[in-house]
């Protein structure tokens, strides 16, 4: 097993259209996970996007099962949670293992590798961040 960090960055520049290189991008959400050493970058892309475009009450059927079922309903959660819309064309992904990150870039079918955005803000979610969102929450 490898531990991969598995970063994800929403366009805020070019919404459902292609990134070009030099696009805002806005770091929202984060997650380590250990998964076989053969595992590639596109295979965890691929997984993300289902999992944040899915239908919660799938996840949750899925809950009990071993290949991370919980994990990916906990995680799905909080992105709605934090209301973060879907995983779209666009969007990039930052999936690091072993010192070595890949960028890929959400086309309208499938991913594409590219290199490392330089227009990036955000961080990994922290404690500081879910408060922030709770308070908003509660003056809606």
């Amino acid at each position: 097993m490898t531990l991969f960090y598995i970063a994800v960055y929403h366009n805020t520049d070019s919404r459902f259209f292609p990134y070009e290189s030099g696009h805002a991008l806005t770091k929202v959400i984060s997650h380590w996970r250990d998964l076989p050493a053969e595992t590639s970058p596109e295979d965890i892309a691929d997984w993300a996007f289902a999992l944040f475009n899915a239908d919660l009450d799938t996840l949750q059927r899925r809950r009990g099962y071993p290949d991370g079922g919980e994990l990916d309903f906990l995680l799905a959660c909080t992105y709605r949670l934090l209301k973060l819309r879907s995983l779209s064309a666009g969007d990039i992904l930052g999936i690091t293992s072993e010192q070595t990150t890949t960028f890929l870039a959400c086309e309208f079918v499938g991913w594409r590798r590219i290199d490392s955005p330089t227009n990036r803000t955000g961080q990994a979610l922290t404690a500081d961040t879910v408060y922030m969102h709770l308070r908003r929450s509660h003056h809606a």
